[in-house]
């Protein structure tokens, strides 16, 4: 690993830290650079804006998750092992609300973000288990119950999943 990319990856993780110590809203870039033990300047040298670091934060836990789950499922049928990656980063996310409300509410009109998120999500689905025709009722799904979960005063994960799964074993019968 060169040293540009130590410094990175010490600004990231000194983020991710103090996000979780101090809430999204509440950190500054001041802070995130003081933690790492860099100037000011090098953290946005490295990341355009705080959003650049809390995106790049979750998406880095959020791929581990699913290389957790990957590597626990390795045969198992590609939409099981969806829903398995589903469940993981729900509960993901519901441990973690504030960092998870801060990230939905700065990405919430970046199709370019979701997009990404998408393959990684479902890249382990194999399209004979699922019509290319039903990927996009499957991720409006994941999507809008997540947001609509997070958004109440005490989000329920194990409602949410529940709730989920009803919509994905209707678009599955039909």
């Amino acid at each position: 690993m060169t040293k540009r990319q130590q410094t990175r990856e010490s600004i990231l993780n000194a983020a991710w830290a103090l996000f979780a110590e101090n809430g999204y809203e509440m950190t500054t870039t001041r802070q995130i650079a003081r933690q790492a033990g860099v100037a000011d300047g090098t953290v946005f040298s490295h990341f355009s804006t705080k959003l650049a670091m809390l995106r790049e934060g979750m998406l880095s836990q959020l791929n581990r998750l699913g290389e957790e789950v990957l590597s626990q499922n390795e045969e198992g049928i590609g939409f099981e092992i969806g829903l398995s990656l589903t469940e993981k980063y729900y509960r993901y996310y519901f441990s973690h609300v504030e960092l998870s409300r801060a990230l939905l509410k700065e990405i919430i009109w970046d199709l370019d973000y979701y997009h990404t998120f998408n393959q990684t999500l479902f890249q382990s689905i194999s399209h004979n288990m699922v019509s290319i025709e039903k990927m996009p009722l499957l991720l409006d799904c994941y999507f809008m119950t997540l947001i609509t979960h997070l958004s109440r005063v005490e989000p329920d994960v194990e409602l949410a999943l529940k709730e989920l799964n009803i919509k994905y074993e209707n678009i599955m019968n039909e």
